[in-house]
């Protein structure tokens, strides 16, 4: 809710200035769309604004509409990822990997399943050689109840070796595996699971 406050009101000032202002302001017109639609995923339709397809690839319009939102955010990610000194990714359990969206060079030897939880990245070709799961969750959100429990189902009927993900490996990853944890009987509760 608090992303999407911030985005809608990053986009009101972005119209404001461009109807102020004017002139070359109009440009600001589409970073204001862009934030805008990101604010109307994050207040109520979802990560669904990202068009991020089942096999893992943003929509060419959603590429289009929201690049003035993409790019700071895929710079960012990039930056984090080259100044972090921590491993790309851990094991949870015998079986299943854990950690951020990885680049196509680091992906690990023998994974099966690829259950990626970012909306607002295409994942790398590499990830999608492995049988491919898209389960997108907006970063600092959490899916309902009900569509996480199946999800976690989904993925403790899955044989073989699983690398779940997110951007960072911290916040979708982290409640995706607890509730993978609790789901295939490793943890008794969420506490446990935490």
């Amino acid at each position: 809710m608090k992303y999407g406050v911030l985005f809608a009101i990053v986009a009101t000032l972005l119209v404001a200035s461009a109807v102020l202002h004017g002139g070359w302001r109009w440009l600001l017109l589409w970073p204001a769309i862009s934030f805008g639609i990101v604010a109307a995923g994050y207040l109520h339709v979802g990560p669904a604004v990202f068009g991020k397809s089942s096999r893992g690839v943003l929509s060419p319009a959603a590429h289009l509409l929201l690049l003035p939102y993409l790019v700071p955010v895929w710079l960012l990610w990039y930056t984090l990822r080259l100044v972090k000194r921590e491993p790309a990714y851990h094991k949870l359990t015998e079986g299943v990997l854990i950690g951020r969206r990885l680049l196509s060079h680091e992906y690990p030897n023998n994974i099966n399943h690829v259950i990626d939880l970012t909306c607002e990245f295409n994942e790398p070709i590499v990830l999608r050689s492995a049988a491919y799961h898209a389960f997108p969750i907006l970063d600092g959100s959490v899916p309902a109840v009900d569509q996480l429990g199946d999800w976690a189902r989904a993925v403790a009927k899955m044989s073989g070796n699983i690398y779940i993900h997110c951007a960072e490996g911290r916040g979708r990853t982290g409640l995706f595996s607890a509730a993978l944890l609790l789901e295939n009987g490793h943890s008794k509760s969420p506490d446990d699971a935490l």
